[in-house]
């Protein structure tokens, strides 16, 4: 683990002494977690601009960000982001195919 130097105002510094307290633990650690905190947070930010902009798909979004495709899925329809981006026509043609993919496999 490499180690760093940081400057703290005197209202942080009151916060992490604070929560270091309630947590029994020590200002380092609290700003481990915090720093862990913000860097998925921050990666899910990324990962849904991207998205919203096209960039990437909801599989790459999700492999940015460090989640499942379900909980991509999850997060962007709680911030009322449409994660499904196919028509109803192809969604229809999709289905189509899939079921003549189903009626032509041989099933033991």
């Amino acid at each position: 683990m490499e180690s760093m130097q940081v400057r703290i105002d005197d209202k942080n510094m009151r916060a992490l002494n604070e929560l270091a307290e309630m947590l029994s633990s020590s200002r380092s650690e609290v700003i481990r977690r915090i720093i862990e905190g913000g860097i998925k947070e921050l990666r899910m930010k990324i990962a849904t601009e991207k998205y919203i902009d096209d960039e990437f798909t909801l599989c790459r979004a999700a492999e940015f960000a460090g989640v499942s495709i379900q909980q991509m899925a999850k997060y962007l329809s709680e911030r009322n982001i449409p994660f499904f981006k196919q028509s109803v026509s192809e969604a229809q043609r999709d289905a189509k195919e899939a079921a003549g993919w189903l009626s032509n496999a041989n099933i033991c």
